[in-house]
């Protein structure tokens, strides 16, 4: 992974003490660790972010149609892309990954070996994320056809049975201060295993650390590449807050959440 980033022929440079907000819109998945850069970079350089948090394709499609933002970081490469394809931003730049993995209440035995058996289980409840435009109900889709690859007709078991949980119609909603897979794997026990990313289960287990955090075994492994770009007519000080995510100081934060990062490697 680089720490260089290609700049669009758009972009607007302004001198070095402009000290403009620099709005950035990115995933829901990255609110944690970006929360915490954005907090180092205004200590650092004295330039405030204004943070702006959805589903990629809702961001992605309010950028298209106008919003203005500065940075868009997304838990995909697609979608940032569209951008650059539609001639609004900078190429884009692979800053990060993430990977799947499967959370678990206390008390069942499970390990990567044995996570499969239990996702089929018809004793055990399974749970993913609200469906479309969550980008990881597309992941949890690749996990279920990898599955079929290995026992056929898992992929249609795994898909019926499994609750689609989050904020919606269906369900109450969950306030931000409160953590989904706690709440519906301890409060309301709703369900035993949670398929999730691996940095949001690291954060389930730091409030509740009884949960488990399975990884998935090799076979059903599905990593996911995060993409960033910059957009046309930004000032210098996007620049700035970009160069910082794909530093050391930034991907050091970003490997403290559990994400995979260049000083990993």
């Amino acid at each position: 992974m680089g720490v260089s980033m290609q700049l669009s022929n758009n972009l607007v440079l302004f001198e070095d003490n402009d000290r403009l907000s620099v709005r950035l819109y990115a995933a829901s998945s990255l609110k944690a660790v970006l929360s915490e850069i954005a907090q180092a970079f205004t200590r650092k350089y004295k330039i405030p972010i204004k943070l702006e948090f959805d589903d990629a394709e809702l961001l992605r499609e309010r950028l298209l149609a106008g919003e203005r933002a500065d940075i868009f970081a997304a838990d995909d490469l697609q979608n940032p892309s569209a951008l650059m394809q539609a001639n609004q931003s900078s190429p884009v730049v692979n800053f990060t990954s993430n990977r799947i993995c499967a959370i678990a209440k206390p008390g069942i035995i499970i390990n990567s070996d044995t996570l499969l058996d239990l996702m089929l289980s018809s004793e055990i409840r399974l749970g993913t994320s609200t469906p479309h435009p969550n980008l990881f109900e597309d992941y949890t889709q690749a996990v279920f056809h990898k599955a079929e690859k290995l026992r056929a007709g898992s992929f249609d078991k795994l898909n019926s049975k499994a609750l689609r949980l989050g904020n919606g119609s269906n369900y109450p909603i969950i306030s931000e201060r409160r953590n989904k897979f706690v709440y519906f794997i301890l409060e309301t026990q709703q369900v035993d295993i949670f398929l999730s990313y691996y940095t949001d289960a690291r954060l389930a287990h730091l409030e509740a650390p009884d949960l488990q955090i399975i990884n998935l075994p090799k076979n059903l492994c599905f990593y996911v590449n995060y993409g960033m770009t910059i957009i046309n007519k930004s000032h210098s000080a996007a620049v700035m807050l970009a160069m910082y995510i794909l530093s050391q100081d930034g991907q050091e934060i970003l490997a403290k959440y559990g994400f995979f990062t260049s000083v990993m490697r």
